[in-house]
């Protein structure tokens, strides 16, 4: 190994990059970067101002015609910077959503009771009526159970080495990794890389909701020799973000791509791997995962349900309610792999009917479907 590395040694070249010290002379207009930075933006603004009291006539230029705009029109979204069409999608998406969290039987202290939280899409019909249509449920496994799975963790530290690089990688959007299957090409793609930045906003907002209300406890706090190799995140542990917003954008892309079935295989390991490597890297339990997996793919369906429901009925599609239990599983025997069984039940499909005009979550499909030659 230590000959192998002493390859890396050419990367000495870089050294050359040293050269940019001289930048530093800059220093003497005004000491840090961000000062430098002030003050050319004060230069550029002295400079617009010179150049239009050499350029304007004192008496004004002439006016431009413009028409009204539509209200609420979702081609307006072309006129906006990608943060604002983020935030209006994304109000758009939450309006339609329902959270609650039950405890059954209330009376019972919770160690004993069954407590869950539910997220709902309020369907609304012509006549004003609304129907509850179940997105995902997911019940919080008991405190023991998570104690029962502190040896699976430990178990999986062991390749902390081995995987280190691809969980210090993947500690933000797993872009590479997607473009290294898929061949996205994503810089030449910029509606797709919109539209995959805006299921991951989606899919982080609601499992935040889902975090919070559940409330439980990450392996570090069950443990003082875990020492997990990266920080542990502020948040609740269950449901795994990663592994939600992974199995989010890998049924995501199954859809969009026009040959994404050959790539759903892959997506769907690269999926699951990256969920293990949080448990490696000591922030997970096995069974956050599991329910990152199901609030993910049910999230998937809904976001891609919300951006074709203003196509044509062949083009639209429905969603799966989920319900995660662990039930009377331990914690000891239900590991994250391929081979365990679900810990999940299926509601029946949902497909409301309602149609609408086009949105901004549908501006964001249409954009993204034209870059791979498809429509709606």
């Amino acid at each position: 190994m230590a000959l192998a590395m002493g390859a890396m040694g050419a990367m000495g070249a870089m050294g050359a990059m040293g050269a940019m010290g001289a930048m530093g002379a800059m220093g003497a207009a005004g000491g840090t970067g961000a000062d430098a930075a002030a003050e050319q933006s004060l230069m550029l603004a002295d400079a617009l101002i010179k150049t239009r009291g050499g350029m304007v006539e004192a008496s004004g230029g002439s006016l431009i015609e413009r028409a009204e705009r539509p209200i609420d029109d979702a081609d307006a979204m072309a006129y906006w910077t990608p943060s604002v069409r983020q935030s209006v999608a994304l109000f758009e998406l939450i309006t339609s959503l329902r959270f609650e969290t039950r405890i059954v039987p209330p009376e019972k202290p919770l160690a004993e009771a069954r407590a869950s939280a539910l997220l709902y899409h309020v369907s609304r019909a012509a006549d004003g009526s609304t129907q509850d249509l179940l997105v995902a449920e997911l019940v919080r496994p008991k405190l023991r159970f998570f104690g029962e799975q502190m040896a699976l963790v430990e178990s999986w530290a062991l390749l902390r080495e081995d995987r280190a690089s691809e969980i210090l990688t993947q500690l933000t959007p797993q872009y590479a990794f997607w473009n290294a299957i898929a061949s996205l090409h994503l810089d030449a793609r910029p509606a797709t890389m919109d539209l995959i930045g805006l299921a991951l906003a989606f899919a982080s907002i609601i499992e935040m909701r889902f975090k919070h209300a559940l409330a439980c406890w990450r392996p570090v706090d069950l443990s003082p020799d875990l020492h997990p190799m990266i920080a542990t995140p502020g948040h609740g542990s269950l449901p795994s973000g990663h592994a939600t917003e992974a199995y989010c954008i890998a049924h995501l892309l199954e859809t969009l791509l026009p040959d994404g079935k050959v790539y759903a295989p892959a997506l769907q390991r690269l999926a699951a791997r990256t969920s293990i490597n949080r448990t490696i890297a000591g922030v997970h339990f096995p069974v956050d995962s599991h329910a990152g997996q199901k609030l993910g793919q049910s999230l998937s369906e809904y976001f891609i349900a919300q951006c074709r429901r203003h196509g044509p009925p062949k083009a639209r599609s429905g969603w799966i309610g989920r319900t995660f239990d662990v039930r009377d599983a331990t914690g000891a025997e239900r590991d994250f792999l391929p081979t365990q069984p679900p810990m999940d039940r299926e509601g029946a499909p949902a497909n409301p009917s309602e149609n609408s005009p086009r949105s901004a979550v549908g501006w964001y499909w249409d954009r993204a479907r034209a870059e791979w030659g498809a429509g709606t």
